[in-house]
């Protein structure tokens, strides 16, 4: 007897219904999620999630789940990603830190590294200088990503030329073209794929090591500017095609050129200060800066934001170390109690003026990423959100700089970053949304890592 058409559509419909409908590892239900590449929020959708990446993001509920999460229409957020670390910070100082990272304490180093930014929202952060002695087991790390632990991408160096000054433990020093050449080679056999170029690098080394990371597709990042002039300024940096900055802090000696314009300022802080005697003092130096520039080179900073943009330059903020020295932060007290009330006003009016021209580099579309730069940095990331909120930045922006800029700087923006499909499910969940309250930045929040709930 044969089957008509449609007794067989009617059966091969019968047979789908009767298949299993495909278990994903988590759905997250009911979720407002944050799209931080246009800014928008894409309300009561459905995150589904297998294998710790994003499979889909439906508005049908009709799907099932080894775990479900009711949003119960929360804000949900890609997490944060940090590209400005040092595992120094973590494993001891400068002076403190081991010349080798003990075999039997690696799960409790992993653990300890990871502690300081998981449990604030930060999953994924990328080293700027280690001890070489350390590559070994960091690059193990990297390539054997866990969901427990944070994600750690390595940047070899921080590179710097021979010169009189003793090198930090964290620095690599290259003598020539020759061994800078050869200190690159030796990065990309390793596996790293991003160097860190210190303001110790001069030239013929510097050069050398952009031709050759360009070679080799390893991208470069720059901590540029000192108050020596034999190092190279941002302008000569961005001529030789470096692209990536580290900390927003040393922009005005790019701008302040002069000897005559370097006299006045000492003038300027001396009488306001007094002496450079002190960390404190070094950091409040930066903020006078920033002054100088507003109250004497105004028109040459706007042609060197220009100059940033025209190149496509980006730029990480590292804001918490300098506010931390004049204000209380949601975890730190006031640092400097040496100042008087005059100069404490003089300060909050320098940091305004900074934040100012932070806010003008990223109007003018050049992308700022998190960098914490110090110990505590996931609670330091935090407090970087809070400050660029209080200094008016919206809330989207804020996000952005957060999560989506810093994986671009690194190149895993295909990965991770936003929320979309085919990404890690690197996740946080708000009890309460930052948009309403900068200060719920600090609140509570369920943080997803690899597609599973670590807290």
């Amino acid at each position: 007897m044969k089957l008509t058409f449609s007794a067989l559509l009617l059966l091969t419909l019968l047979f789908l219904s009767c298949q299993p409908a495909k278990k994903y590892d988590l759905i997250i239900q009911n979720a407002n999620v944050l799209d931080v590449k246009s800014g928008k929020i894409l309300y009561n959708k459905n995150i589904l999630i297998t294998n710790g990446k994003i499979e889909k993001i439906s508005n049908s509920r009709n799907y099932a789940a080894k775990e479900i999460i009711d949003a119960k229409g929360k804000l949900v957020t890609p997490s944060f990603i940090d590209p400005h670390i040092h595992p120094t910070d973590v494993f001891g100082d400068y002076e403190k830190a081991p010349v080798t990272l003990p075999k039997d304490s690696l799960d409790l180093l992993r653990k300890r590294l990871s502690d300081e930014y998981l449990p604030y929202g930060t999953t994924t952060v990328m080293t700027m200088g280690q001890p070489e002695s350390w590559l070994k087991e960091l690059l193990f790390w990297q390539r054997h990503s866990v969901y427990k632990s944070v994600d750690l991408i390595v940047c070899g160096g921080a590179l710097i030329s021979k010169d009189n000054r003793i090198p930090y433990i964290a620095h690599t020093e290259v003598i020539s073209s020759q061994v800078a050449r050869q200190k690159l080679l030796e990065y990309y056999h390793l596996g790293i794929r991003q160097v860190k170029l210190y303001h110790r690098l001069k030239e013929p080394e510097f050069s050398t090591v952009l031709k050759v990371a360009d070679s080799l597709k390893i991208r470069t990042y720059g901590h540029i500017g000192d108050f020596n002039p034999e190092y190279l300024t941002i302008p000569q940096t961005l001529e030789k095609g470096l692209k990536n900055y580290e900390h927003i802090a040393l922009i005005p000696n790019s701008v302040i050129m002069s000897d005559e314009d370097w006299a006045k300022l000492d003038q300027q802080f001396q009488t306001n200060f007094g002496e450079l005697t002190s960390e404190s003092k070094v950091i409040e130096f930066f903020l006078e800066q920033f002054r100088f520039i507003k109250e004497n080179r105004e028109a040459e900073m706007h042609l060197f934001i220009k100059k940033l943009k025209e190149n496509n330059a980006t730029f990480s903020t590292t804001l918490h170390r300098l506010y931390e020295q004049i204000e209380p932060t949601f975890f730190t007290q006031k640092k400097d109690l040496t100042l008087s009330e005059k100069q404490l006003e003089r300060c909050r009016e320098n940091f305004t003026i900074m934040m100012n021209y932070v806010r003008q580099m990223h109007e003018a579309g050049i992308e700022i990423r998190l960098g914490s730069d110090m110990p505590n940095g996931g609670k330091v990331n935090l407090s970087e959100l809070i400050i660029l909120a209080k200094y008016g930045f919206k809330t989207e922006a804020i996000f952005k700089i957060a999560s989506y800029n810093g994986a671009r700087a690194i190149g895993i923006e295909n990965e991770v970053g936003s929320i979309e499909k085919g990404k890690k499910a690197n996740l946080l969940i708000w009890e309460k949304s930052p948009f309403e309250n900068a200060q719920n930045f600090i609140g509570k929040k369920i943080i997803i890592k690899d597609g599973k709930r670590i807290i």
